[in-house]
């Protein structure tokens, strides 16, 4: 092995070591020994340092052992005359490395300083197992580390997507003189994150111990290996894990010795730069260390060094095509051509035909092609899909048409979302360039429904329509065959399409997603600007306190009937889908409960503020007002158009030949640049919009956000242009805005748009006339009016004051008002707020602050105790509480006779609008700077408050030191402190931060309990009360949702609401012919169907073998199969039983079953139903028993539609045992459950059956049930 490389990464290992050394002295100095130190989500401690040390590193003291081994395996750098081998010392050194990187970035993470911008840092658990799996049983060839910069962009970019096409994982970081490869993707707009496989780890060499570590925990996951197992946890990687590391640029001593680390692992380098080769295999499959000069040989070479097994998918189409691709976005300025969504007609749609009838390879588009589609724009488009094969059956179809969204999306520069006809494709303008045709839809389809379903599938033919008219008459068949479908697949259950949301959970069209600076946006509008501009990152709930995360994954599905309406004591409404689940606080802790079970009370996670210490808000962030401006504004500033005249001539000599190039009509083109002396305003010639001015800067080079800001003259067609004496959106601007939101509106005539504004205060018109000077150089026309008199729904209101009434005639005005947001035309009649918040609350808290100033001064009014503003609808009193909340400031909305108010909350609240709000009304203001504060300084705010787990903790802490303590000595009274740890109320912030002071001195300060109380009371968590749970119907046809990786939650107009469901690992459905899935989504069709389509998949078939019980519904053959899948935790299912050996449940049944002793029977309540039971329990808390795998006699969750099966329950007695079950779920099963009810022999059980109307109380029931002679009360006894 080279002296040279060796030599390299023992000094590099010393450098490392070193480093780490003196970090965690610099600490322990700060912060003590039993300072915690933790990797965000991983269970592994320092997975590196736990897998092959064994130690479990929880605090900085336990790192201590750890560096004395690293350094203990540090070599001396061989001398100029040693020529004996000196690999074992290099390969020490490596481990030693691996180490003291490790060490490195835990203390980085306690410091704050990881991840890195732009960076993932640590590879949690989630995302281990997510990935890692696929790294083992062999759907992931392998995974690259790369390390540097390519010679350049385009080489970065080829060099990933060469790997992409692989399905090879990419970890990309590191840096090469000053340039990280993480920045070049950055600069050629690459989109990086998981799901696109190009994961950035950091910008320094010591990151790339991040995937070093996650492969590591490969061997202790997957492998099943016990931590300090080291070699065998070595040997695991070499020979499971199929990694390597690529090298671009000149490697220096930290980059040799993090290699050498990598080595031990079994994992060689590749490197592009002319270094000393290690070829002899020993460690490494193959060569240790491989040098490869050519680019076009890198990613080969590194494949066949490492011995990865890759398979490239042959379809012929001229774009990549892989499962790395199928998280890429098409934005709206990369796109081509787009389908469906909200811009055309689209539908996809599978059926089955005779072998006879169906051409295998036929692919046939009928209508216009991509060539024929105008850049942007959107064409309508149907996919028509005809198969054929022995084996095919008819409930195949929908999950073939399920799976074109996957076939689709893994093509590069393609992007699709959504199903049958809620479908949404792009077609970039990279693919169309490569020569990517609408015809190779049906390619992709054809191929891949032939590779992945061909023990079903003989015969694929692809019909795709593009004409309007066609597309319409197929879409209507597709239509027909949508509603039969679900009549037939999902007839066993009257609500399949919802119950398929247990595990997956929406958010309805309209709700505000807090975004990562705390502004919002509707849901809707988060998934396209995702889809169609950018990444987009929310805020989330990371325990205990809020963080910013990336969205990746968007989810459109179809609508439920029903929507949970979520209404706060503060009058804060959340709609959501019944299943999606909210964070709750209980005395157990903090637990996600379904929307559809909270009940009254219940207290839902919120937040104070947005403001995470002003790492997540931009205060400084400032708008060009022509960013306010529609596209279509006319430009006319004619120095500017005379520098941009002569730019054009001189690249392109002649406006004949910049019109060819610019695609702009010749004659306009000329004319724009056509500047008369004798005309001054130059109305009747040609001007060009903003869009045009925009896209001509951009072909000819110019910057146009530096280009941008030397236009101060705009207007709009048929009149002279408006100078504008501001560039810059200010406060004064924003002021302006509120006053018109609030007082004024935005008047439309033509293409013109004109503001007024009216208000009896003078000094508030003065103000709003000094603005609009300042910025167009013109006073607004003034006249004042008699006091007026107005009446609305039942309500009178007389003016005393005469009106005054400004009105702003310039045509840019109003066009930078609806750039905000504000002066929507609003169709005849419609009942909706003039303004909407979203646009505003992106901007600066300052720009913010000054918006509601103007709305206050214009409908605002202050009492002793409140502040309050005034609008007239719902929505607008939600955003105003929206914008509020992101300053800090809580409030609560009312309904008044005028539509609603916003009132501040506490009187902190209050002082807080005075102090970054106030007002430039003069009464408001007098009365405001007037208020006087009643309480003293011990004052706390009631609704700012710690969980009720703070209860349980303090008393540990207090249990513990009790010795040290006189409790009735502390700063807060003895009776607070028992009321808290006894669960009887939450703790103030205020009074517990109190208490935590007052007990320094007196205990170990780096407690684990007191550092997690502090962690709580410096929390910007708070909790809301739950005023009222409604179903209400929704009529829109989608509902939506995405993941967000890590914390997998996120904000709905401010209470933390979750995207993800966990499942129960020892729990498995056996689906019979008579008993479908207890999620009510798999039928025993469907699973046969999932079995045929996937053999390996979740699906697998059982064979029933010897009848041990043919009452209960016990087989042999079912016993063993659930042995061994429920890892041996369960022995036993009776089929047809509850109360013996009843099946077990994951968390997602439809409906609980439950044992009531003292009637002899069971009731059943439905997971939409939140009342009380007759058990004493609702369906959430009894959702906790029955869920997780867990075999509880008595209780099981079920489908609903099992209830009206023969085999329900039968050796129990069936439904004769039904003493009480909701009135919903009676009428929910209507006629099917009647039916049954014949065949049983008694017409009259369902009117026997008690319900919420007549019963929720065992006595209640046991009274009902004798009255009407239910059979239950005369069968022989349960238990």
């Amino acid at each position: 092995m080279s002296k040279i490389v060796m030599a390299a990464a023992i000094r590099g290992a010393r450098k490392i070591v070193g480093e780490a050394e003196e970090f965690l002295n610099k600490a322990i100095k700060e912060k003590g020994k039993d300072q915690k130190v933790e990797f965000p989500e991983t269970a592994y401690f320092l997975p590196m340092v736990y897998a092959l040390l064994g130690i479990e590193v929880k605090n900085l003291g336990d790192m201590i052992p750890v560096l004395k081994e690293a350094k203990s395996l540090l070599r001396e750098e061989p001398s100029q005359s040693l020529w004996l081998p000196y690999l074992g010392d290099a390969l020490d050194s490596g481990i030693a490395t691996l180490f003291g990187e490790e060490i490195i970035v835990a203390l980085r993470y306690l410091y704050g300083k990881e991840p890195q911008p732009d960076c993932v840092g640590f590879y949690t658990d989630t995302w281990m197992r997510s990935y890692g799996i696929q790294l083992v049983d062999g759907r992931m060839p392998g995974f690259a580390v790369i390390l540097g910069a390519a010679k350049d962009n385009k080489a970065a970019v080829e060099i990933v997507r060469e790997f992409q096409k692989r399905s090879i994982i990419c970890f990309v970081g590191s840096s090469s003189n000053g340039k990280s490869i993480i920045d070049q993707l950055k600069e050629e707009n690459v989109q990086m994150g998981w799901e696109t496989y190009i994961v950035p780890y950091g910008r320094d060499t010591i990151t790339a111990i991040y995937a070093a570590n996650w492969a590591i925990r490969a061997a202790l996951t997957f492998g099943g290996l016990k931590k300090g197992e080291a070699l065998k946890c070595l040997k695991y990687c070499q020979n499971r894990t199929f990694a390597f590391g690529l090298t671009l640029g000149e490697l220096d001593d930290v980059k040799y010795a993090t290699g050498a680390g990598a080595i031990n692992m079994g994992f060689p380098i590749i490197a592009d730069t002319d270094i000393p080769e290690v070829k002899p295999s020993g460690i490494c499959t193959y060569e240790h260390l491989v040098k490869e000069l050519d680019y076009k040989k890198l990613v080969p070479t590194c494949i066949q060094v490492r011995g990865v097994k890759v398979k490239v998918a042959e379809i012929p189409i001229p774009v990549s095509y892989s499962a790395a691709f199928e998280g890429e976005s098409v934005r709206k300025e990369q796109m081509y051509v787009q389908f469906g969504g909200k811009y055309s007609t689209a539908f996809e749609y599978v059926t089955s035909r005779d072998l006879d009838k169906v051409e295998d390879e036929k692919i046939e588009v009928i209508g216009p092609e991509v060539d024929e589609a105008e850049e942007g724009g959107a064409m309508p488009l149907g996919i028509y899909v005809e198969v054929a094969g022995r084996k095919m059956q008819k409930d195949f179809e929908p999950i073939l048409e399920r799976q074109i969204h996957t076939f689709l999306n893994e093509a590069m520069g393609i992007f699709h979302m959504g199903q049958r006809d809620m479908c949404w494709l792009r077609i970039s303008k990279d693919a169309k360039k490569k020569g990517f045709k609408i015809r190779h839809f049906g390619v992709i389809i054809h191929a891949r429904l032939h590779d992945t379903f061909r023990a079903i599938v003989d015969k694929a033919q692809v019909t795709i329509y593009t004409r309007q008219e066609d597309v319409e008459k197929y879409h209507a068949q597709a239509k027909k065959a949508y509603e039969e479908r679900d009549e037939r697949m999902a007839g066993m259950t009257d609500e399949s399409v919802d119950t398929f949301y247990s595990c997956t959970l929406c958010v309805p069209k309209g709700e505000s997603i807090v975004l990562a600076d705390g502004s919002f946006d509707k849901i809707e509008n988060v998934i396209e600007t995702m889809a169609e501009e950018r990444d987009v990152e929310v805020l989330s709930f990371e325990n205990p306190h809020l963080t910013t995360k990336p969205i990746r994954e968007l989810f459109v599905n179809p609508a439920p009937r029903k929507l949970a309406h979520i209404m706060t004591t503060n009058n804060n409404l959340i709609r959501l889908t019944a299943n999606h689940k909210v964070l709750v606080d209980k005395p157990e802790g903090l637990i996600w409960t379904e929307a559809g079970a909270l009940r009254k009370g219940d207290r839902l996670l919120s937040a104070r503020t947005a403001d995470l210490n002003g790492r997540n808000q931009d205060k400084d962030k400032s708008l060009y007002l022509i960013d306010l401006l529609p596209d279509e504004v006319k430009v006319f500033d004619n120095q500017f158009l005379q520098q941009l005249k002569s730019a054009i001539l001189e690249r392109y000599g002649k406006f004949g030949n910049a019109a060819r190039e610019l695609g702009i009509e010749w004659r306009k083109l000329y004319y724009a640049f056509y500047f008369p002396k004798t005309t001054a305003y130059r109305i009747c010639f040609y001007r060009l919009t903003i869009d045009e001015i925009r896209s001509i800067c951009q072909e000819i080079g110019w910057d146009w956000e530096i280009a941008k800001q030397r236009i101060n003259k705009f207007g709009v067609p048929k009149a002279p242009g408006c100078e504008l004496k501001r560039l810059i959106l200010d406060e004064d601007i924003m002021y302006l805005a509120g006053l018109i939101a609030s007082d004024g509106h935005v008047r439309h005539r033509g293409k013109g748009t004109y503001v007024q504004f009216t208000n009896s205060e003078k000094a508030l018109i003065d103000k709003f006339g000094q603005i609009v000077k300042s910025l167009f150089g013109v006073l607004p026309k003034t006249y004042v009016v008699r006091p007026l008199k107005s009446s609305a729904k039942g309500l009178t209101i007389i003016g005393r004051k005469p009106i005054n009434v400004s009105l702003v005639y310039n045509p840019l005005i109003g066009k930078l008002m609806l750039g905000l947001g504000i002066g929507h035309k609003r169709k005849r009649g419609e009942k909706s707020e003039s303004w909407t918040g979203e646009k505003i609350s992106q901007l600066s808290p300052k720009l913010t602050s000054a918006f509601i100033k103007g709305f206050f001064d214009g409908d605002g009014h202050v009492t002793d105790t409140h502040i309050l503003i005034t609008t007239g609808t719902y929505k607008g009193a939600q955003h105003i509480f929206l914008l509020l909340k992101k300053l800090g400031i809580s409030t609560y909305i009312t309904k008044i006779k005028r539509g609603y108010q916003v009132g501040t909350r506490s009187f902190g609240d209050y002082i807080r609008f005075r102090e970054v709000i106030s007002s430039n009304h003069p009464r408001k203001r007098k009365k405001m700077d007037g208020m006087k504060t009643s309480f003293d300084k011990n004052h706390v705010v009631r609704t700012d408050t710690v969980p009720l787990k703070c209860g349980k903790i303090l008393k540990e802490l207090l249990e513990k030191y009790k010795k040290k303590i006189e409790i009735t000595k502390l700063a807060v009274d003895y009776k607070s402190i028992e009321a808290w740890t006894k669960i009887k109320c939450r703790a103030s912030k205020g009074k517990l931060k109190l208490l935590l002071h007052s007990l320094k001195g007196k205990i170990d300060e780096n407690d684990r309990l007191y550092q997690e109380l502090l962690k709580w009371v410096e929390s910007e968590i708070t909790f809301e009360k739950v005023k009222s749970v409604e179903k209400v119907r929704y009529n829109e046809k989608e509902v939506y949702n995405f993941s967000v990786p890590g914390t997998h939650n996120y904000l709905v107009n401010w209470i933390v609401a979750k995207n993800c469901q966990s499942f129960a690992p020892n729990h498995l459905c056996i689906v019979k012919p008579e008993r479908l899935g207890l999620c009510g989504a798999y039928s025993y069709i469907d699973a046969k169907a999932s079995f045929e389509l996937n053999p390996t998949g979740p699906n697998q078939p059982v064979k029933k073998g010897e009848c041990l019980d043919p009452v209960r519904g016990e087989w042999k053959g079912v016993n063993e199969f659930i042995y061994q899948k429920s890892n041996k935790t369960l022995d036993r299912f009776h089929g047809y039983s509850i109360i013996s050996c009843p099946e077990t449940s994951c968390g997602c049944f439809e409906c609980i079953i439950a044992i009531l002793p003292e009637t002899n029977g069971f009731m059943i309540v439905n997971r939409e139903f939140a009342g009380m039971t007759p058990i004493g329990m609702t369906f959430s808390t009894l959702a906790g028993s029955v869920g997780g795998g867990a075999q509880t006699p008595g209780f099981m969750g079920i489908g609903r539609l099992y209830i009206v099966s023969r085999k329900f329950i039968s050796a129990d007695g069936g439904i004769k045992r039904i003493v009480w079950m909701t009135k919903e779920l009676k009428e929910a099963l209507g006629d099917k459950f009647k039916k049954r009810c014949e065949e049983e022999g008694d017409p009259d059980l369902i009117d026997k059956i008690a319900d919420e109307t007549v019963a929720t109380t065992t006595e209640e029931l046991l009274s009902y049930l004798q009255k009407v002679k239910h059979p239950a009360l005369e069968m022989e006894p349960l238990i």
